[in-house]
């Protein structure tokens, strides 16, 4: 595991879920770039949406590779660090997810990014 795995939760850019980290890049190369974004890591501004705390999230219409083909996902970040995420489903219904879940649901427990 490397360095960039272990970091603690609130270090630049991650979020902890025991000695694993979700990181920006991490969700990139998970799901692709977003369709859309709304604010960004330097606003100033908190709004809460869905219980998160945030000052930018990332939202993918019609995510792929997801066996129960939501509608939607929702990446929720504060600055450089993961706050959560929610799968909207296709009946419109809301789930909650944490890093750990996403782990989980991705069968990464023990993910590694790829490091140049």
């Amino acid at each position: 595991m490397s360095s960039r795995d272990t970091r603690a939760a609130g270090s630049r850019g991650s979020a902890s879920t025991r000695d694993q980290t979700i990181q920006r890049d991490d969700i990139v190369n998970l799901f692709g770039t977003p369709d859309h974004s709304e604010g960004s890591v330097n606003e100033p501004r908190l709004q809460v949406e869905h219980g998160f705390e945030f000052n930018e999230k990332w939202i993918y219409d019609r995510p792929r590779n997801e066996p129960t083909r939501p509608r939607a996902r929702v990446i929720y970040w504060q600055r450089y660090d993961f706050v959560g995420c929610v799968r909207v489903e296709q009946d419109g219904s809301v789930a909650h997810e944490n890093a750990s879940d996403l782990l989980r649901w991705l069968g990464t427990e023990g993910h590694q990014s790829q490091e140049p």
